[in-house]
């Protein structure tokens, strides 16, 4: 196994792949900074692939493997503290302001809260058809985001609002313990409502995933079980 890390002029492309590059070298695997999809077309079977978004829908894509859509389990419903729902971008304006929206299609348009319709402005750039996820609005005062490896908790990281207002431990761990369909890599972000619940924000997908500060090694490990997941291979790392 090598790691095919996303590079530019010659430097791991962001903090995350500076991470995954750090945390893979110290596992004794051999890194491999790629910038072009002809360096990654070199890549074996069993080679694992770090990069952002596109360019991990891209590599899965050409693996023929669509990962799922996350967001907000069913599982995990009673951890949101709030009503969700879904609508399309042609029907978003019968609904009543304010709220906060976001596209299921990953990276097509920011997570807004809109109070004016104007807000939404670039929500007209999409399909009529696509689908948008729509939640009452929440004064988050911190945002957590809580990694979780083969269903258990390896890290909780700070990346938004006060960080003294700390989420509640027991309640992201109940919520762990709760997601039995969870990937093999994830994260669940939690967040401080200005009321002091520790409520989901949402779920996200660990093949492409931020760092923020969770150590190297753990950061590399959590990539490494999701990417085996994803493609029916051998994790090196499981114990």
């Amino acid at each position: 196994m090598r790691a095919f890390i996303h590079a530019f002029q010659g430097h791991p492309w962001n903090e995350e792949c500076e991470a995954a590059y750090n945390g893979f070298t110290a596992l004794g695997i051999e890194c491999i900074l790629f910038s072009t999809n002809e360096a990654l077309d070199k890549r074996e079977a069993d080679d694992i692939v770090v990069g952002g978004i596109l360019v991990m829908s891209h590599v899965l894509s050409q693996n023929g493997i669509m990962a799922g859509v996350y967001n907000y389990p069913d599982e995990l419903e009673a951890y949101r503290g709030r009503r969700i729902w879904s609508t399309k971008v042609s029907d978003l304006k019968n609904e009543e302001l304010p709220i906060f929206i976001k596209p299921v299609e990953e990276k097509a348009a920011k997570g807004i809260v809109v109070r004016l319709w104007e807000d939404a402005a670039e929500y007209s750039n999409l399909d009529p058809n696509a689908e948008i996820l729509c939640s009452e609005v929440v004064n988050f005062v911190s945002e957590w985001r809580c990694f979780v490896k083969y269903g258990k908790l390896v890290g909780i990281q700070y990346y938004c609002g006060d960080e003294k207002a700390e989420c509640n431990r027991s309640v992201i761990e109940c919520a762990v313990e709760d997601y039995k369909t969870c990937p093999a890599g994830c994260s669940l972000d939690f967040g401080v409502a200005d009321d002091g619940r520790t409520l989901l924000i949402e779920v996200n997908d660990g093949f492409a995933l931020g760092c923020y500060g969770l150590p190297d090694v753990e950061y590399a490990k959590l990539l490494a079980a999701r990417w085996a997941e994803l493609n029916g291979a051998q994790d090196p790392f499981i114990s």
